[in-house]
């Protein structure tokens, strides 16, 4: 029997008092094997995997309230060397736990959220029948754990590997470009934005712009913005429009991408990249002022893919 709005909510109130507060409770553990995991959290299917082959690292979660009151059961994220598998334990007793699974290889994007202490994971990827979308909410003090596993996991969906994968390069008019960045976005850049391996072929810049919509205040949009071109993937570092005090990294593998779809919205454009791997298509889409996407386009047309410049709708 399906239960109740009124249920649920009693249900939340009760587990939000139950969530730590304090102390080493509230941060995340790594495991050493899946029967380590909480009762909540144990899987049939994932006892599988484990018997087939190895599960390193193996990163628990307690439960979180975020966002001020959004109720966040345990989690756990899992990887293999080219797989992950999320976890998350149902807000009702003895029942099993949701459970996403992914391949590095069928990546079309990874987008990560880092915004003072609240971090949000998005990774979408081929699945069985439809793309495979994965989401994880997370205190941003645990992202010295997921970082390591997730590059690896991201170099599982390179195409074709072009450099050691303990170095990192930059082209002449890279590297001009990188001189003249806020020391800000030079600093994400080299931290968040070119991976391991990777060269570092385009840069664009954006300057945030502001509007005003109240007689005192202005509103950023887009904020500042940058996007990189490397040999294996298309990587965009942004600020949040209500902090600045944090990034939001996405990285799209150049493999499954099909072209991008420029659209007016307003005085800026909103650029749609158009993702395949098979049978299964995926979009990603980015707000950029007019001088920004006309560089972009340059840089896109000049490393070969499609552009369609849409026209305004009536």
């Amino acid at each position: 029997m399906t239960p109740t709005r009124t249920e649920e909510e009693k249900r939340l109130s009760q587990l939000k008092k139950e969530v730590p507060i304090r102390g080493f409770e509230r941060h995340p553990l790594i495991l050493k094997q899946v029967t380590d995991l909480a009762p909540e959290l144990r899987s049939p299917a994932v006892a599988t995997l484990a018997d087939r082959e190895p599960i390193q690292p193996i990163i628990a979660f307690p439960p979180q309230i975020q966002r001020g009151w959004h109720y966040v059961p345990k989690q756990a994220l899992l990887f293999t060397p080219t797989e992950a598998i999320h976890l998350l334990a149902s807000i009702w007793p003895d029942q099993e736990p949701q459970v996403t699974h992914l391949r590095g290889s069928g990546l079309l994007y990874m987008q990560v959220t880092l915004v003072l202490l609240y971090g949000y994971l998005e990774i979408a990827a081929r699945g069985h029948d439809s793309p495979t979308r994965l989401s994880l909410e997370f205190n941003t003090v645990a992202w010295y754990l997921l970082s390591p596993p997730l590059r690896r996991l991201l170099q599982a969906g390179r195409a074709e590997p072009r450099a050691p994968i303990d170095r990192t390069s930059y082209t002449p008019t890279a590297l001009q470009t990188l001189e003249r960045l806020p020391l800000k976005f030079s600093n994400g850049l080299q931290i968040y934005g070119l991976l391991p391996g990777e060269e570092l072929e385009e840069i664009v810049f954006q300057p945030g712009t502001r509007i005003r919509w109240s007689l005192l205040l202005r509103q950023p949009v887009p904020g500042n913005t940058l996007l990189l071109l490397t040999s294996n993937y298309m990587v965009v570092i942004r600020e949040d429009l209500k902090a600045s005090q944090g990034w939001i990294i996405s990285y799209v593998p150049r493999d499954p991408i099909r072209g991008i779809l420029s659209r007016p919205r307003g005085p800026w454009k909103e650029l749609t990249v158009l993702l395949r791997r098979g049978d299964q298509t995926a979009e990603f889409s980015l707000l950029l002022k007019n001088q920004a996407a006309q560089e972009w386009r340059a840089v896109w047309i000049r490393n070969g893919f499609r552009w369609e410049d849409q026209p305004r709708e009536p």
